[in-house]
């Protein structure tokens, strides 16, 4: 395949950069609870702070979503080191890499341990995210897509 091995690498940063920075644009701007309407009846910031995973779940359990995530990063280090990746597995990796980081960050050094969510659609009515967890969500789906197209091959 030839894909340099960077490459899960340089998207994991990017979505690790980008996530903290609108995060902390949030937080400084933002009180907890209040919105800003980006596309009226369609999407909102709205500045929350999540406590547990996806949907609030286990809330409070913060080394609980560290451990998952230090388990997260080392098994993408070890399928890349491992493995021959297709473009979109890397992408895909790299995703999921920058989202667990992302999140984890938040949990360590936030003082309340909680993860900021802002990104709330009025349209479907999701509970507010974030970019770490709409790239962990791309990652996996670019993944899984990369499976069935069979894009990756082991090294021997």
């Amino acid at each position: 395949m030839g894909t340099k091995k960077w490459l899960l690498y340089a998207v994991g940063l990017v979505v690790l950069v980008a996530d903290q920075l609108i995060k902390m644009w949030v937080r400084a701007k933002l009180a907890i609870g209040s919105a800003v309407v980006v596309l009226p009846g369609v999407v909102e910031i709205t500045h929350i702070q999540n406590p547990g995973a996806a949907f609030s779940l286990l809330p409070h359990q913060v080394w609980l979503f560290v451990l998952v995530a230090i388990v997260v990063v080392a098994a993408v280090v070890v399928v890349n080191t491992r493995f021959q990746l297709s473009p979109m597995a890397q992408i895909g990796l790299g995703l999921l890499l920058g989202g667990a980081l992302g999140n984890m960050v938040d949990r360590v050094f936030s003082p309340t341990h909680t993860v900021t969510d802002y990104v709330y659609f009025y349209t479907i009515h999701f509970p507010v995210f974030n970019l770490a967890d709409a790239s962990i969500d791309v990652g996996v789906l670019l993944l899984i897509l990369s499976t069935f197209r069979g894009g990756n091959d082991a090294r021997d």
